[in-house]
C-alpha cells in the first residue's frame, strides 16, 4: 500500500469515528424527544425564551457533546426545527455510506445568474427528490432564452424557453429560416 493508500485509510476512518460519535449524539436526542411530547412543546414554545430552551436541551445532551453537535441543535431549537433531526441524521448516515466521492454532479444551466434565494430554493427541491450529497454547479447561457437546464447525474432536465419554443414550432409545424433555406 503506497502512502497516498495509507493517508486516505486513516482519513476514512477519522472521518467515520468522527460522524457516527456526532450521529450518535443526535440519535440519543432524536430517540429522547421523540419519547418526551411535553418537553418538545416546552422547547417549541413561543413564549419560553431561548435561554431556558437550552438549558432544557442541555440536560439531555451528554457531557462530552461535540460543540458543532451542540451548535447544529442550538439552530435547530433557534429555528423551532428540532423535528428535522431524524431526517438529518439519516441524511448524514447515507452520506457516510456512500462516501465524499459519491456525490451527485448536478450541472445547472440558467440565462441569467441565479441569485442566492434561487440556489438555495433549487437545491432544496434537488435534495428533496434525490437526497443531499449533491456537487452543483452553474453557468449561464443567454442562448436558453429563460428556465433552466438541470442535468442531475445522467438524467437531463430541460425546462428552458428555448426548448420549449422549438417543441411549440415542431408541434404547430412552423419551419424554421434555416429548414426552409434547406428545402
Amino acid at each position: 500500500m503506497n502512502t497516498q493508500d495509507r493517508a486516505a485509510s486513516y482519513v476514512d476512518a477519522f472521518y467515520e469515528a468522527a460522524l457516527e460519535r456526532w450521529l450518535t449524539t443526535l440519535d440519543l436526542v432524536a430517540g429522547g424527544l421523540a419519547k418526551d411530547p411535553p418537553l418538545v412543546d416546552r422547547l417549541q414554545a413561543a413564549g419560553v425564551d431561548f435561554p431556558e430552551r437550552q438549558v432544557l436541551l442541555d440536560r439531555m445532551l451528554p457531557d462530552q457533546t461535540d460543540p458543532l453537535v451542540r451548535n447544529l441543535l442550538y439552530t435547530l431549537l433557534q429555528r423551532v426545527d428540532l423535528d428535522l433531526l431524524p431526517e438529518i441524521s439519516a441524511g448524514l448516515r447515507r452520506r457516510v455510506e456512500r462516501g465524499e466521492e459519491a456525490l451527485l454532479p448536478v450541472d445547472v444551466v440558467s440565462a441569467v445568474p441565479l441569485d442566492e434565494a434561487q440556489r438555495q430554493a433549487l437545491l432544496g427541491k434537488l435534495q428533496a427528490q434525490y437526497g443531499m450529497g449533491l456537487d452543483l454547479h452553474y453557468r449561464v447561457d443567454p442562448a436558453i432564452l429563460g428556465g433552466l437546464v438541470v442535468r442531475v447525474g445522467d438524467k437531463l432536465m430541460d425546462g428552458s424557453v428555448a426548448t420549449r419554443m422549438a417543441a411549440l414550432r415542431q408541434s404547430l409545424g412552423v419551419a424554421t429560416t434555416e429548414q426552409r433555406r434547406d428545402e
